[in-house]
């Protein structure tokens, strides 16, 4: 069933995502489709890549500072925790707390997709993974 939030709910949900994250949060992107059953299952696909946040996912690093407005989380910068990568274009994206329970499983889009993860093109094993990711929340 499709909902339809007000942007205020839509930026309350993605605020309560962020401070579940808490500080020092990480994601892995993965090839494929995210598994069924969430992110208590096994993760499926190809680990390409893991992204470590600042001291919280909205956090200068490296660059600006994120933000969570109308139904969108810009999230700060990342660095890399890994000196290469794995080629592959990301299918999925798990999002981790620091003590790596893992939150949330969330497709990725080359295009801002409701309920996606927008990234651009593909990880490449040598090149530094830079910027910033955007996601909208999943109101339909």
């Amino acid at each position: 069933m499709a909902t339809s939030d007000l942007a205020s709910l839509r930026n309350a949900k993605l605020q309560a995502f962020v401070t579940a994250l808490g500080s020092a949060a990480y994601a892995r992107l993965y090839t494929g489709t995210r598994p069924g059953g969430g992110p208590s299952a096994a993760a499926t696909g190809t680990q390409l890549a893991q992204l470590t946040f600042g001291s919280d996912i909205l956090a200068a690093n490296g660059g600006s500072a994120g933000s969570v407005t109308a139904g969108v989380l810009t999230t700060g910068g990342y660095t890399q925790t890994a000196a290469s990568h794995v080629n592959g274009t990301p299918g999925y994206i798990r999002w981790f707390t620091s003590g790596g329970t893992a939150l949330r499983d969330t497709d990725v889009s080359s295009s801002a997709v409701t309920g996606n993860v927008q990234l651009n093109g593909t990880v490449a094993t040598g090149t530094n993974i830079t910027g910033a990711i955007t996601y909208t929340d999943g109101d339909a």
